[in-house]
């Protein structure tokens, strides 16, 4: 079961309708939507899903800092998701599905990391 968290819209892409700008756990991330069966409205709470979408080829690298949270690229949906990589869950600004990371790297578990990801999904 995916854990919903309280996301606060705080824009939403006049060109790109997927696109949603999201205010969770005090970090604004850029989300592309990916199911929404109603019509949302900046300034609005909801209850949401999030899931990251990696790249064939994870790219990943051990944090010295210690950093949870997410920094975007550019203008894009790209970005390094930072957190504590606890086994199939990589507790950041939330606890995303880890999807099998641990298992294929597993020289990264218990440890804070940095991953690339192509976009995080938000689903309404």
């Amino acid at each position: 079961m995916t854990k919903k968290y309280s996301a606060l819209v705080m824009e939403i892409d006049e060109i790109v309708e997927e696109a949603v700008v999201l205010l969770v756990n005090g970090v604004i991330v850029q989300c592309f939507i990916n199911y929404c069966p109603f019509k949302i409205e900046v300034g609005k709470t909801y209850e949401v899903e999030f899931e990251m979408v990696l790249p064939d080829s994870v790219g990943m690298e051990v944090s010295q800092d210690g950093y949870v949270g997410v920094e975007m690229e550019d203008d894009s949906f790209s970005c390094v998701v930072a957190g504590y990589l606890d086994g199939a869950v990589l507790r950041s600004f939330i606890d995303f599905d880890a999807q099998n990371i641990h298992y294929d790297y597993p020289f990264f578990n218990q440890k804070f990391i940095k991953i690339n990801v192509i976009r995080i999904d938000v689903a309404f």
